[in-house]
């Protein structure tokens, strides 16, 4: 059958050589990128097998567009003079990320648009991070993680799953969905999950994650076994080498994510009673629960004394002494 192929129709060159280059780089999930000068090209390529998505610039879009064989056609609005209304538009200029990812999460969403049935080709290896104290250098720790494992070639999905995290705030971002609104589409709609998780991923330093919930109650909403539903086709429908979840007990799938998880990393502070009794309390808990797989799995590390004065780095944290202490807990060669 072949990769689904996204066309993208204009005659601005540049902006056809700007629009591929990023889509080359960002490598959304079953698309075979084409680009065509002409409405004509478009149209003789696309005899020859039907296109997915087709992006047409509002300069160049005329009355043929309408023979061109796409699942669904997108016009690329400049000035909106064009008085075009048969197709969906999206703003030309604006910044490529955005544009793309209102494209795949809109055709993720189409009843019209087919999924795919396209399946891992192994499992994911899913890497736990979890702090009984909630110790708030956790997510510093885990993402530095999620770098680590990115620098040497893996691919890495990071998914943040505490109450509060900061993140708009310390990576001066803004974010019109979230992990919950991913989580009740593909419980629906699981044939979509690629379009949708490439729809909605952030990236940074080379790891793509969702962003954090917004309200914590929305996570406590989702049932232990929709947890698991959606976990299992994260770990055999996607291509990351790893998952990393930066977990709290906020979700109701919390010892089931923990039970699948190859690596379990918990962060402490030996030179705190405090910190050493809440350890102490989570694996009796554990081991009374009848959950020693997990102990079994479980990783205890530290982070260095001075982790404060890094911990609002997030695009580089693995260059810290945070990423060195990491990577040692991993095993990562310096």
């Amino acid at each position: 059958m072949g990769a689904r192929q996204f066309a993208i129709c204009d005659n601005d060159g540049d902006y056809l050589k700007m629009l591929q280059a990023y889509l080359l780089k960002r490598n959304p999930v079953d698309f075979e990128i084409l680009t065509f000068d002409t409405v004509e090209k478009a149209q003789r390529a696309s005899e020859e097998k039907a296109f997915e998505i087709l992006l047409v610039g509002e300069k160049i879009y005329d009355e043929n567009v309408a023979k061109i064989n796409a699942a669904k056609v997108y016009i690329l609005q400049e000035d909106g003079l064009a008085g075009i209304t048969a197709y969906s538009v999206v703003a030309k200029y604006q910044s490529m990320e955005r544009l793309i990812t209102q494209i795949l999460d809109a055709f993720a969403q189409d009843i019209n648009c087919g999924g795919t049935g396209r399946c891992g080709k192994n499992r994911t290896s899913l890497i736990s991070c979890y702090s009984p104290e909630r110790h708030s250098g956790q997510s510093v720790a885990t993402l530095a993680m999620a770098q680590a494992l990115a620098d040497i070639g893996n691919k890495v999905l990071y998914l943040n799953l505490m109450p509060f995290t900061g993140f708009e705030e310390i990576l001066r971002a803004e974010y019109e969905a979230d992990v919950t609104d991913f989580m009740y589409f593909v419980l629906n709609h699981s044939d979509k999950l690629p379009y949708k998780l490439d729809g909605l991923k952030r990236c940074i330093h080379g790891v793509d994650y969702l962003p954090p919930a917004l309200d914590f109650a929305d996570l406590q909403h989702i049932s232990e076994e929709d947890w698991g539903r959606v976990l299992d086709l994260l770990l055999y429908s996607s291509d990351y080498t790893y998952i990393v979840m930066d977990l709290s007990e906020t979700c109701q799938g919390f010892y089931r994510i923990l039970e699948q998880s190859d690596r379990i990393y918990t962060l402490t502070d030996k030179s705190s009673v405090y910190s050493r009794a809440m350890l102490s309390h989570y694996k009796k808990l554990l081991e009374k629960k009848e959950r020693t797989a997990i102990l079994d799995r479980l990783t205890e590390f530290e982070l260095p004394q001075q982790w404060k004065e890094h911990s609002t780095r997030f695009e580089n944290i693995v260059a810290t002494p945070v990423g060195a202490c990491m990577k040692g807990v991993l095993g990562i060669d310096e």
